[in-house]
């Protein structure tokens, strides 16, 4: 594997690895408490981002856990397939890399489509809590209301079809995923320039934007198996665990059981 020189910059005892699931090879970072010894984090990344979002509190959470950050499926140097990319999909290729490290049930943190995934991966399989940051997950609640928002303009366009790739991709990433970041984050200055550095490089990998792409262009689809799932199960309840990193408000209500509505 060829790292960045921030995703080189591990705390000492976290390491890179690879894992084959679902016949994808998926990148993750894992440290802090030794598998097995403590349960299981497991941290998604939103967009346009990867692994390195959670940088900043890996090594406070792997005081108490095994903390599993992953590049999802069509991020930097994890595999990036023409298919796949429902959350459900999604949720179940890092259900199999949990299961994989002998770590289920495991603490779900999601932030952004991260947070989509983590929501998915909540109705599917067990989880010990589930974390959601900064995101409205498809089809429940004021879904309708929040697409129709200027200020998510966006989630329409990521799902036209070829469009953004061909604006984007071959030299303008950059331009395209520091402009999106400064505007879209909550706490202008939160992220730095050589973090985003890093996640621009996470997107230039070859495929890599138009992965990402097709993770919105099943939003509809999205919406569906989420109206279908119903009520989370009791447990988990929600907790705002790591939100700090990624320098915007949590959604979870720690107090209440996560449910739809």
């Amino acid at each position: 594997m060829r790292f960045s020189s921030c995703a080189a910059q591990l705390p000492s005892s976290f390491e890179h690895r690879p894992a084959i699931v679902n016949d994808v090879n998926l990148h993750y970072v894992i440290g802090g408490k030794a598998p097995g010894s403590a349960p299981l984090m497991l941290l998604i990344h939103g967009f346009p981002q990867n692994w390195w979002s959670w940088n900043s509190v890996l090594t406070e959470l792997g005081e108490r856990y095994t903390v599993v950050a992953p590049d999802l499926k069509g991020v930097g140097l994890s595999d990036k397939p023409a298919c796949g990319y429902t959350k459900l999909e999604m949720a179940d290729d890092l259900n199999a890399l949990v299961e994989s490290l002998g770590g289920a049930p495991a603490h779900i943190v999601g932030h952004d489509i991260g947070g989509m995934i983590a929501d998915a991966y909540a109705t599917s399989y067990p989880a010990r809590s589930l974390t959601i940051v900064d995101v409205t997950i498809p089809g429940i609640g004021d879904w309708d209301q929040v697409i129709a928002d200027p200020r998510v303009w966006h989630f329409a366009f990521h799902q036209k079809r070829d469009l953004p790739e061909a604006l984007v991709v071959g030299g303008r990433e950059h331009v395209y995923i520091s402009s999106f970041i400064n505007r879209q984050t909550f706490r202008r200055g939160s992220i730095s320039a050589s973090d985003i550095d890093e996640y621009v490089e996470a997107y230039r990998h070859s495929g890599a934007f138009r992965s990402t792409m097709e993770m919105y262009r099943q939003f509809p689809q999205d919406a569906i198996d989420n109206r279908s799932a119903g009520r989370l199960p009791d447990p988990p309840r929600c907790s705002p665990l790591a939100a700090k990193s990624a320098g915007l408000a949590a959604s979870a209500n720690a107090s209440a059981p996560c449910h739809r509505t």
